[in-house]
């Protein structure tokens, strides 16, 4: 873990990504690191404690970039990436929403 001043941030965004993913498989499940597959193996979602953040990596953005809310263009660090740094971020609850989007690509990536 890179930064274990962002754990309670990464548990927050961890709940989030896993509860909204129920169903598909957790690949690995450790404080600071968090994984998730789609039923065929592929990479669906990754929080990660970074050193000055906690990352939402979601693949299905990388494919489907159109499927952010606007509400979280902000958040957006990379083709696919989300970078928090604050647990008491408003934007956080619109991670829910995105991770339903995500859901619907399974199949198409």
């Amino acid at each position: 873990m890179k930064n274990p001043g962002h754990l309670f941030l990464w548990a927050r965004l961890a709940e989030i990504v896993r509860d909204g993913s129920a169903g598909l498989p957790v690949t690995v499940d450790e404080p600071g690191d968090l994984r998730i597959e789609t039923g065929a193996g592929r990479p669906f979602a990754s929080v990660r404690i970074q050193l000055h953040h906690v990352g939402v990596y979601l693949l299905p953005l990388y494919y489907y970039p159109y499927i952010l809310p606007s509400s979280l263009e902000s958040k957006k660090s990379g083709a696919a990436t989300l970078r928090f740094t604050n647990e008491e971020d408003a934007m956080i609850g619109e991670l829910g929403t995105l991770i339903e989007r995500c859901l619907s690509t399974i199949g198409n990536y």
